[in-house]
């Protein structure tokens, strides 16, 4: 009865809205109440005719009914709340159909190398798992939350284990765009559970979605590195020179234009947290989105960056929660290299003057131990068990991982957790405006 009766109070409030109507009619039918769900079906219209003859996986149908229900919970005890989770509003076209024409995106939105300001972005993006109908309507939600008036492309994440791959090339496996009346939009699923097809994605497109991929890499980086300056007792910092000192106080090895651009919206964001206030709507004149790019506003991998080693498997990778971004192939020592949690102390360039030393041309102590991770003379050792205790690198590999993880950073070495599959991007992320990380005040002695 509760069911019957926050619908019905949904429908009562919103009379327009024929996906209300829909799910309602599917209520009255499962109880046999026939006579009350032609009526509600018919109010549908073109809604019913839709779902009836297209197969809808019922998990996302499921969804939809249950933030339905939720919107009208909500109202009994917020009548005058602005926006509440219309997602039984948003119109699913699924089955193959893609758009006639492909929606415009500005290439260049995110192009490395500038900081002006790239203006309100033509489409926006999020990501979710492949195969995980459920994931796109949680992204529905959050488009309809959002109140957007471009459209949104959902990139989708393989999982392998507990991992899912973040990666540049990741495909499209949903679009979504407003509907023709406010409280609706549109659902395009692309999801191999729902339909065997592709969404047709021009060059440009494919461009400005691996350009998001790189902003939500650099933001992902910025707030790992905020997080670790307040840590260690410096509050917020007031701008990125407070980051990217000389060592030993290079809690970054340098910045991007993306960091450069966003730095300010950020640490507005992280105030206003700390005094308990909201974020004003996107909608609102003057708000500033950290990434405007990204439904919601804000970066996409919302947890700090980490590092793990598996030992078993000689893997370094780079996570955010349970996204895997980075996946290295390492030298370690066997039962030499510990098991255990540490962090980033030291982060020097040219460790011991030498860029072609036995520890490369980047070193990553840790804990203040005879550990770290570093380069190597010996890139034949990678991916063996020859080192003292040391993680051993490629060049390319340890100098990414230099610009991209801040001072104490959290490393965790273990064993059995990563995939064997490594995963490496043809462009590295790279820092510029880079300041003196060399320390001739010590003769480093790690374990190599």
């Amino acid at each position: 009865m509760t069911r019957f009766r926050d619908l019905k109070q949904y429908v009562r409030e919103h009379p327009d809205n024929k996906m209300a109507w829909y799910l309602l009619g599917k209520e009255y039918a499962a109880d046999g109440q026939e006579g009350k769900a032609n009526y509600c079906f018919n109010q549908a219209q073109e809604v019913y005719e839709a779902y009836e003859h297209v197969h809808v996986p019922e998990d996302i149908l499921a969804e939809y009914e249950e933030k339905l229900r939720e919107a009208a919970q909500k109202r009994k005890k917020a009548i005058a709340k602005r926006r509440a989770w219309l997602l039984a509003a948003v119109l699913l076209l699924l089955a193959g159909f893609r758009y006639a024409e492909a929606p415009g995106i500005s290439a260049p939105r995110f192009a490395a190398g500038t900081n002006e300001d790239p203006g309100p972005p033509s489409t926006v993006f999020t990501a979710a798992e492949i195969g995980v109908p459920r994931a796109i309507g949680i992204a529905a939600a959050a488009y309809m939350e959002d109140g957007r008036s471009v459209p949104a492309s959902v990139l989708g994440m393989e999982r392998n284990g507990k991992w899912l791959l973040w990666n540049k090339n990741m495909p499209v496996i949903a679009e979504l765009e407003p509907g023709e009346g406010s409280a609706e939009s549109l659902i395009r699923s692309y999801d191999p559970t729902t339909c065997d097809c592709e969404a047709d994605v021009s060059r440009g497109e494919r461009r400005a979605a691996q350009a998001w991929v790189s902003e939500q890499e650099s933001l992902a980086a910025l707030a790992s590195a905020v997080a670790r300056y307040r840590e260690g007792g410096g509050g917020i910092p007031e701008n990125l020179k407070a980051l990217n000192q000389p060592f030993p106080n290079n809690v970054m090895s340098g910045s991007t234009p993306i960091m450069s651009r966003s730095f300010d919206p950020f640490a507005t964001m992280l105030k206003r947290q700390a005094y308990g206030q909201e974020m004003p709507p996107l909608s609102e004149e003057g708000a500033r989105p950290v990434s405007a790019g990204t439904l919601g506003g804000t970066p996409y991998l919302d947890q700090p960056l980490e590092i793990i080693v598996d030992r078993s498997r000689h893997r370094l990778a780079v996570v955010s929660g349970n996204v895997l971004l980075r996946n290295y192939e390492v030298g370690l020592g066997g039962s030499k290299t510990p098991t255990g949690t540490f962090a980033i102390s030291d982060k020097v360039v040219n460790p011991n003057g030498k860029s072609n030393g036995e520890f490369g041309s980047r070193g990553m102590q840790l804990s203040d131990t005879d550990y770290a991770i570093h380069g190597t003379n010996v890139p034949s050792s990678i991916g063996g068990d020859e080192s003292h205790g040391c993680v051993r690198m490629n060049k390319d590999d340890v100098e990414e991982l230099f610009d991209m993880i801040p001072a104490g950073t959290k490393v965790t070495m273990t064993d059995n957790v990563l995939p064997e599959e490594t995963v490496i991007p043809q462009q590295r992320f790279q820092t510029e405006d880079r300041q003196d990380q060399t320390n001739d005040q010590k003769v480093y002695r790690w374990l190599n």
